[in-house]
């Protein structure tokens, strides 16, 4: 039923200007999609290393597959619900850069290395031995990868010799597979000042690079290291020794990716209307934190003169400006720029794509909700 329901959306509004669709509506403008997606493949491809973009802000798989096509290895995801869905969307490459534990779990990962080259985060012995015993019920033999801790102080065992133990350890379990290292240099991606994001990009990849020489020193084989998100991928693919760089949120040229010097267009924004002007210089929209989450970096309001403020509750968004006006006005639509995609897109059930301001494509967000 939800399939005939979105083809019958979808028959109708192909082709449709932007203007007429039903609001709030999470819009992506196809060229700029297309032109960050070869951006990032093309700076990451110069540096060398291979693109294994995560996919927890798009969360659809016909972005993926887009990302593929331009040169992609595979994707990155965060939970094995997301990874189910992709694997049954065609994709075979996928590192779960997050730690799969339970019974339930792990059961689940085993099974779905069945049907592709799932690749999965551990910090801890008794973590690997529990995929590796729900491995040998399925007969399959997933890859692990050990996330160290490098300064984000998240998950992940500390650089050097506890993690060599433990790649050791791994290494010595019958029915998985020790593939190498992994980190996130998350505490670099808030820094704004990009000499001093790239001296701590710098230093935390370098713990990751100099443990996996010391695997290798010991006779393990590191095939993976794995490291950099969007923020950071323009030092952390240029540093020797990094296989492979994560960075996938930056594809919708959100507010948070572009300060970081990242040559990225804004591609993604929530279409809106405008319900009420209560007051001249106040204008109330049909969206507010159950369209978008503004706790990160909060949406902006485009194509408004003036705006002093965009306040959001759980249905309305009211909009402040600074001088009294009487546009827009009620039944007019609106457009709010991203500031962080990664608290937009999973609160959406489709993403639609214009090109020159009319739908050429609507994708489920099939991931969405595929938090377990």
């Amino acid at each position: 039923m939800l399939t005939q329901t979105l083809t019958a959306v979808v028959t109708a509004l192909i082709g449709a200007h932007v203007d007429e669709l039903d609001t709030p509506a999470l819009i992506v403008d196809l060229d700029r999609l297309d032109a960050n997606i070869a951006t990032m493949s093309g700076l990451i491809r110069e540096r060398g290393v291979a693109w294994r973009p995560h996919a927890k802000a798009h969360k659809c798989p016909a972005i993926a597959h887009r990302e593929l096509a331009a040169g992609a290895i595979g994707i990155t995801c965060a939970k094995v619900g997301e990874a189910e869905v992709f694997v049954a969307a065609g994709i075979r490459d996928i590192l779960i850069a997050n730690q799969i534990v339970g019974p339930i779990k792990t059961r689940r990962l085993a099974a779905l290395c069945r049907q592709a080259d799932v690749i999965v985060a551990v910090d801890n012995i008794g973590n690997a031995q529990e995929i590796d015993r729900a491995a040998a019920e399925f007969g399959s033999r997933p890859r692990l990868v050990i996330e160290l801790n490098c300064g984000m102080n998240r998950a992940g065992v500390e650089p050097g010799e506890p993690a060599v133990a433990l790649a050791r350890a791994i290494n010595d379990l019958p029915n998985v597979r020790f593939a190498g290292l992994m980190s996130w240099e998350g505490q670099a991606a808030g820094m704004t000042d990009a000499t001093a994001r790239g001296a701590e990009v710098t230093r935390a990849v370098g713990q990751v690079i100099a443990t996996a020489e010391q695997c290798r020193a010991a006779g393990l084989p590191v095939e993976i290291v794995s490291c950099g998100g969007t923020a950071t991928f323009l030092t952390t693919a240029g540093i020797a020794g990094v296989t492979e760089v994560e960075a996938g949120g930056g594809i919708f040229g959100d507010t948070f990716y572009r300060n970081h010097d990242v040559p990225l267009q804004p591609a993604l924004s929530i279409l809106v209307q405008v319900t009420s002007r209560p007051a001249p210089d106040r204008i109330i929209i049909d969206a507010g934190r159950k369209t978008v989450d503004p706790s990160s970096v909060a949406p902006e309001v485009w194509g408004v003169d003036g705006v002093q403020r965009l306040a959001l509750s759980a249905e309305h968004g009211t909009i402040t400006l600074d001088h009294p006006s009487d546009t827009p006005a009620i039944g007019d639509k609106l457009r709010l720029g991203i500031g962080y995609s990664d608290q937009a897109v999973h609160l959406h059930e489709v993403l639609i794509g214009v090109r020159h301001d009319r739908v050429e494509a609507i994708w489920p967000i099939a991931a969405r909700g595929k938090l377990q």
